[in-house]
């Protein structure tokens, strides 16, 4: 039922369509009553279905507004560039609607999305920006690392200095807090999940593996499969461990080092980027996760609501899902033996939680709180 008569208006601004949860929450408001239009920068999702959606989609094409692959002056770049926010504008101009609220996702777009200065705007921050900073400060050298760090800081109260923003945890809003950033406002909404959906793609085929556990992510720094490969080795586990992400990068390269130099290699399996990996999810023993940091932790969420076993880091994102009764689950960020004693644990005696804790981040509900910005 829809909770309003009168339509609203809503534009969703994301750098590009691999940013499923904006997608979802697209869905979502449109099942309240919503005209919802989503501007996507690049599209990146090559499996994506563009037909049939509930909602627009605008995908800018030939821009200039594609991810840096250098890390130096990458959002410093970004300040300087008027010809994404001409493109945004164009865009919104096309559309023809008077937007009863926006919603800016992702740094780069939020920066182009700033240059305009439009009414009804929020800007949704899905990731910690202290680390996001230390990530782009990893020069040899300190005295660098100290000038970067500041200029960074500079540049993000900048950004958001007397801006409506929401933050997809409690832990990314204190850390916003931390860093001095004066919003207009600031509110916390979890990433919206459409348990159905997750349901229905987890039997959308069988998985050939058995008796294994997991771990979901792309392979880059701050998830910490280093830290994983480790726990993995010291806990004598037999059952095998299964990678899901793109391992060719980098960090996937060092990772498949790590596993031959532990002799790893009968028992890790790399299975690369899956567009649905719900089924492997679910079949799994347990869901492990070894980040540094994460903005959320959407993963486990999705491994509760498939009854599989979780553990992971406290970090932030994690420590608020795995909270109160639930935090036997975490082990201290970086500390690879107390993983280890985690995943013996969870593997004699399996940690299942009840779907009480999926309540709040049902996408009915995170949606509605989008919807109520609207006034």
């Amino acid at each position: 039922m829809n909770p309003d008569t009168k339509s609203k208006n809503i534009c969703l601004i994301t750098e590009s369509t691999d940013n499923l949860i904006v997608l979802s929450l697209a869905k979502a408001l449109s099942a309240f009553n919503c005209n919802v239009d989503v501007i996507a920068f690049n599209h990146t999702r090559k499996d994506l279905q563009l037909d049939n959606l509930e909602f627009g989609l605008h995908i800018i094409q030939n821009n200039k507004h594609r991810p840096c692959t250098k890390k130096v002056g990458r959002i410093a770049k970004y300040l300087k560039s008027r010809k994404n926010a001409k493109h945004l504008q164009n865009e919104i101009t096309k559309i023809g609607k008077k937007f009863d609220l926006i919603v800016s996702n992702m740094y780069l777009a939020h920066i182009t999305s700033r240059k305009l200065n439009m009414p009804h705007t929020y800007f949704c921050i899905h990731s910690t920006p202290s680390a996001v900073i230390e990530d782009h400060c990893n020069h040899t050298s300190r005295i660098l690392n100290l000038l970067k760090k500041q200029m960074y800081l500079v540049l993000i109260r900048r950004l958001y200095k007397n801006q409506n923003l929401i933050t997809v945890s409690q832990g990314i809003k204190q850390d916003i807090l931390n860093l001095g950033v004066r919003a207009k406002t600031i509110q916390t909404i979890y990433n919206p999940l459409d348990f159905g959906e997750i349901q229905k793609k987890a039997d959308a085929f069988p998985v050939e593996e058995e008796d294994y556990i997991i771990h979901v992510g792309r392979f880059s720094k701050e998830k910490r499969h280093d830290v994983l490969i480790n726990a993995y080795k010291q806990s004598g586990i037999q059952k095998k461990l299964l990678l899901l992400g793109n391992e060719k990068t980098e960090v996937g390269v060092q990772v498949k080092q790590l596993v031959k130099n532990l002799e790893l290699q009968d028992r890790v399996v790399f299975k690369g980027f899956q567009a649905n990996p719900f089924p492997y999810i679910k079949n799994a023993k347990m869901m492990v996760l070894s980040s540094d940091h994460e903005g959320f932790g959407m993963v486990l969420v999705e491994a509760i609501s498939l009854n599989t076993p979780v553990i992971s880091t406290n970090c932030i994102g994690p420590s608020e899902i795995l909270c109160d009764k639930l935090s036997y689950c975490l082990s201290p960020v970086g500390d690879h033996g107390a993983l280890a004693e985690n995943m013996r644990k969870a593997i004699e005696k399996p940690i299942r939680l009840e779907s009480k804790h999926l309540e709040k981040y049902n996408a009915r509900a995170s949606a509605k709180q989008y919807f109520n910005l609207c006034d």
